[in-house]
């Protein structure tokens, strides 16, 4: 693609000597990945700067360069591209590269704390059980129909990256797209060229104020996905935050927003609910009748999820025969309220809660579902939201009946520090509270304490494949350890 007919996508500072006559081989902001005829966008970010990087990306072949901040020196045979933000520039940049392949799809982006990975496969079931052939990038990994894609670890990808991986699913065949957009995706431009047809809003709890250091700012990143709808705006009715959502887009933006909730009063919700460990069973209410569903996956909150699924499958005219038939059908997401198959006289649930809210409502539906006691093993991570572990200790010592509190990714820090400010919460609400370091054991000492019919929840982990230490990062798999723990047990009881 000739240089000029990219930059007519950017709005130009200054340009600095003459735009070469060429094609454009690759974008790269990684300086180590130009080729000749690249063009290099230096992006400033939070370990180091990119615009340091530029005689290296020149000297790899570079024949352009976008930049936002002054330079010391320009070199006469390159041709410098200012413009006011170089990191919202590469999503312009990525899209027209790769032939704005969003405009031919229909993209839904899900935002909020919780629920974002479970309604994008909820809406990929969906979608898929009428034919189509759909995208996914999210936390877990990023797919093309069937095929997995590896995220490199993050929610959202640079949005270089995202321009790609759409591109390779409009080229595989995808006709849909479903992607979590997540608040620090939304804060570095990270979807800036995707063109959305419909945002949803799942919940805005506590969670990355590291990052973003207020809520106002946690709820102004979430915000900017609502003003690139063509569609609809679907919105969670009975979250605070989601009502303040809905005030601010009917005063800032023309297009509709729909509603959903548990409570009457949003346009779609549930009721009459029957939670079981299978699913859950409700009656949905829409503005024109009502239908009985039944989801293949238990959990109130995943109820939510399933809500906002409906909506969007509604609005794109999908039968409701189809839509009761997958939600009926509706395969677990891994590590998300995932009731193992193990041999024990007690249930074991994995789920990825690793937020004040997401724990409190793990633990809220497992207590409606099952009838013994709650053995909870969780811990928080190191090097983010401090202010959140005294909290998630409260939480976990007012709904479970016997706490372990261990670790999770500890990273820099150390990891009994992490675990006492834990604790310290718990003992506000219960003495019944005990530590483990390491994850491992923490988990078999749970098992330990777990009678028939009691249920053994293990938070915060989820689908992740690492524990996350000071000086390595070691393989680590949730379901392992835990099929482990029961084994070590019943060859304890066995001798």
């Amino acid at each position: 693609m000739k240089l000029e007919q990219l930059l007519n996508e950017l709005k130009i500072i200054e340009v600095r000597n003459s735009l070469p006559d060429c094609e454009i081989e690759k974008i790269c902001y990684n300086s180590r990945e130009v080729v000749p005829g690249s063009l290099f966008v230096a992006i400033p970010g939070y370990v180091t700067d990119g615009h340091r990087y530029i005689g290296n990306a020149i000297d790899g072949g570079a024949v352009a360069v976008v930049y936002q901040n002054d330079l010391p020196e320009y070199q006469p045979e390159v041709c410098y591209i200012k413009v006011a933000d170089s990191r919202y520039a590469l999503g312009s940049l990525g899209s027209c590269f790769y032939g704005k392949p969003s405009q031919s799809m229909l993209v839904t982006g899900i935002t909020g704390t919780n629920g974002k990975t479970s309604l994008t496969y909820m809406l990929k079931h969906i979608f898929e059980s009428e034919g189509k052939k759909c995208g996914l990038i999210g936390t877990i990994h990023n797919l093309i129909g069937d095929q997995v894609v590896d995220n490199r670890g993050r929610t959202t990808p640079e949005s270089l990256e995202v321009q790609e991986i759409i591109k390779e699913m409009k080229d595989g065949g995808c006709s849909h797209l479903f992607m979590e957009v997540s608040s620090h995706g939304l804060a570095l431009d990270r979807v800036n060229g995707v063109d959305f047809d419909y945002g949803i809003f799942t919940n805005l709890t506590q969670d990355h104020l590291d990052y973003h250091k207020t809520f106002e700012n946690y709820f102004e990143a979430k915000a900017k996905l609502f003003f690139k709808q063509n569609k609809a705006s679907i919105v969670n009715g009975d979250d605070p935050w989601g009502q303040k959502l809905c005030e601010l887009l009917a005063q800032k933006s023309a297009t509709p927003v729909i509603t959903y909730g548990l409570k009457p009063g949003s346009d779609y919700y549930a009721k009459d609910l029957v939670l079981g460990t299978t699913g859950t069973a409700f009656t949905l209410v829409t503005p024109v009748a009502e239908e009985k569903l039944f989801l293949n996956i238990p959990g109130e909150f995943m109820v939510y999820n399933a809500l906002a699924a409906i909506i969007v499958a509604v609005e794109e005219a999908v039968p409701m025969s189809v839509i009761r038939e997958a939600l009926a059908t509706m395969p677990g997401v891994s590590g998300r309220m995932e009731i193992l198959d193990v041999e024990a006289p007690f249930d074991v649930v994995i789920d990825y809660a690793h937020s004040p809210d997401s724990l409190e409502k793990l633990l809220q539906s497992v207590r409606k579902i099952f009838p013994g006691r709650i053995v909870l093993v969780f811990g928080c991570n190191g090097d983010r939201d401090k202010e959140k572990r005294p909290i998630m200790g409260r939480i976990a010592g007012a709904y479970a009946d016997m706490v372990v509190v261990t670790s999770d990714n500890p990273a820099s820090e150390n990891p009994m520090d992490i675990i006492n400010a834990v604790v310290a919460g718990v003992r506000e609400k219960t003495d019944q509270v005990a530590t483990v370091e390491v994850r491992q054991e923490g988990i078999y000492y749970g098992a330990t304490l777990c009678g028939p019919g009691d249920v053994l929840v293990l938070a915060g982990k989820g689908h992740e494949k690492q524990e996350i230490m000071k000086d390595e990062t070691l393989y680590y798999n949730e379901w392992d350890t835990a099929r482990e723990a029961v084994a070590r047990l019943k060859g304890k009881s066995d001798n």
